[in-house]
């Protein structure tokens, strides 16, 4: 048993040795991880900016577009006026035609009469009147000589004003017909100059909606090379625990080992079995370690659960406690143990819900595998006080409560790992 023991031994030295010699390795990912975490963000920003620029460039369009479509509009109206008014310019000429075709009826008829008046000998008026057979003829032939005098000067002169009122409504329709052409040949330059303006606000949000690709594309790879490295940096933990779990094994099985032999360590049977009483360890991940007592409450005070174990969500299920304490209240650690991750360079605070991978999630975090071998993990902090690598006693303090990470306000993630497995951390208590 003794020599079991001693190559049980001997493997734990040789996993911890590989832990530290791979320090430096794991600092530098630590490292490599804190740059890309600060690109992301740094991305984030563009992204955001961008696309904020993209709005407001697309806000400017639209308006131009808006007034593209107000002037057409307006030409189209000016056209329709125009059309209106070459109709009534068309019904005035007719008339203008007509007044002016009656006029020189009426003057072919007067023409006549003074044709017809030479060739009778020039008889005036007065021959006329004087050659009346009695006075009521008199009477007669002056007013019809001034019947038809007046008669004609009457008709050439109504006829005359009427075409000067038609020939000045023309006028005014053509003054008007003037102006709204002049108004459409305005509303198509200024039509023209905007559609140059549209055609440049295009180019330029084009230009920036490339820019928030860009700049999606740059955050999508960061995240990626993030998760990538996340991994690393996990793998490299995992092994730290299982190799700090073999160590708490092989000192339990000393342990029980000394107690079956009476205390004498140089003793062991043929079988490599223990040949006193007590409990056997057939393997495995620690399937036999008990949780003990001296369990204390991280956040003193603060026992009210936001969130339970179990808790379903839209996204996951929830597999750990929240409890509700406010910003910058003190936790302590549940157990002693060793901080076997950390992280405190999270930037976010009340990250509104929205995807964080910072710390895988849990933002500035303490993950502490205890002495029992139980495991749990302090999430969304808003500031640590231990680091990877510590030991810390049970109460004490390891960090302040935030809301760093994928978090929507203050409080604390309390989450307890048995064998690896998600536990209700209630059953602590």
């Amino acid at each position: 048993m003794k020599k079991l023991l001693s190559i049980l031994l001997a493997g734990v030295i040789l996993a911890a040795g590989v832990i530290a010699a791979n320090a430096a390795t794991i600092e530098e990912l630590e490292a490599r991880q804190a740059e890309l975490e600060a690109e992301q963000e740094q991305y984030r920003t563009q992204l955001q900016d961008s696309n904020a620029a993209v709005e407001k460039q697309q806000g400017e369009v639209d308006a131009i577009v808006g007034q593209v479509e107000s002037v057409t509009e307006e030409i189209q109206v000016c056209y329709q006026k125009i059309t209106l008014l070459d109709s009534d310019i068309e019904e005035k000429q007719t008339a203008i035609d007509a007044a002016n075709e009656e006029i020189e009826a009426n003057m072919e008829v007067l023409r006549q009469r003074i044709k017809t008046i030479y060739i009778s000998g020039d008889v005036s008026s007065l021959e006329i009147v004087l050659g009346a057979k009695d006075f009521s003829d008199f009477l007669d032939k002056i007013q019809l000589v001034q019947y038809v005098s007046n008669h004609d000067a009457e008709l050439i002169s109504g006829i005359q004003a009427q075409l000067d009122a038609i020939s000045a409504e023309k006028a005014a329709l053509e003054e008007d017909k003037a102006a709204l052409v002049e108004e459409q040949t305005t509303l198509e330059s200024k039509k023209t100059e905007l559609n140059t303006l549209l055609e440049d606000n295009k180019e330029v949000l084009a230009n920036l909606q490339s820019d928030a690709a860009t700049a999606e594309m740059n955050l999508n790879l960061s995240e990626e090379a993030l998760s990538g490295l996340s991994e690393e940096i996990q793998e490299y933990y995992r092994q730290q625990r299982e190799a700090l779990i073999a160590q708490q094994q092989a000192q339990q099985q000393q342990q029980q080992q000394q107690q079956s032999s009476g205390g004498d360590d140089d003793y062991e049977d043929d079988n490599g079995g223990s040949s006193g009483g007590g409990s056997s360890y057939s393997g495995g991940a620690a399937s036999f370690i008990d949780a003990g007592s001296g369990w204390v409450w991280p956040t003193p005070g603060c026992t009210y659960l936001t969130s339970e174990f179990g808790e379903g969500r839209s996204y996951e299920t929830h597999n750990a406690v929240d409890i509700g304490a406010g910003l910058g209240t003190p936790i302590y650690a549940a157990n002693s143990g060793t901080v076997v991750s950390s992280n405190s360079s999270c930037p976010h605070t009340n990250y509104g819900g929205n995807w964080c991978s910072c710390g895988g999630g849990y933002g500035n975090y303490i993950w502490i595998l205890h002495d029992n071998g139980y495991e749990t993990i302090y999430g969304h902090m808003i500031s640590t006080a231990a680091s990877t690598g510590d030991y810390v006693q049970a109460g004490q303090l390891i960090g302040y409560v935030g809301s760093s990470g994928w978090s929507t306000g203050p409080h604390l993630h309390f989450e307890l790992r048995i064998n690896g497995i998600k536990s209700n951390p209630m059953n602590l208590y």
